[in-house]
């Protein structure tokens, strides 16, 4: 998937989980978003990208993991769990790089590829709670 493809995936579902999800859409899709803008300015571990373990990636992943755990400790949604099961996927991903046997363009498919699904949770995530809504009335954002 290129990059422009992504990034209208990624602002379309973020555009939808602010207009029809709740607080812990939105507070989803503000992690998201700092995510994506920390990755672009995250440093460089070598000359080219994905030689080599990349080290300014894995502490951004890693703060985003961080911050959807926060999100699923709290919140009365599934979606955050789905979100950090890929977050910690993508992490765990960083860290193979650690085993010499690993290929670098492999290492750059896996995270294009855990990538990828994190809009689309989130957007189902929002659809999800305006089908609640609908449903019943109302929907619990917060667990008590």
């Amino acid at each position: 998937m290129t990059v422009p493809i992504y990034l209208s995936i990624v602002l379309v579902c973020c555009v939808y989980a602010i207009v029809r999800g709740g607080t812990p859409e939105r507070l989803g899709v503000g992690a998201l978003v700092m995510a994506i803008v920390a990755s672009h300015f995250a440093p460089k571990s070598g000359a080219v990208r994905f030689q080599v373990l990349e080290y300014g990636l894995l502490a951004v992943d890693s703060v985003f993991l961080v911050a959807m755990i926060f999100i699923v400790i709290r919140a009365q949604r599934y979606w955050p769990m789905w979100m950090a099961a890929v977050l910690l996927d993508t992490v765990l991903t960083h860290l193979l790089m650690l085993t010499p046997t690993l290929m670098p363009w492999s290492y750059s498919v896996m995270m294009a590829a855990w990538s990828s699904p994190i809009p689309i949770i989130l957007a189902i995530g929002a659809w999800r709670h305006r089908a609640r809504l609908q449903t019943y009335g109302s929907d619990a954002a917060w667990n008590r």
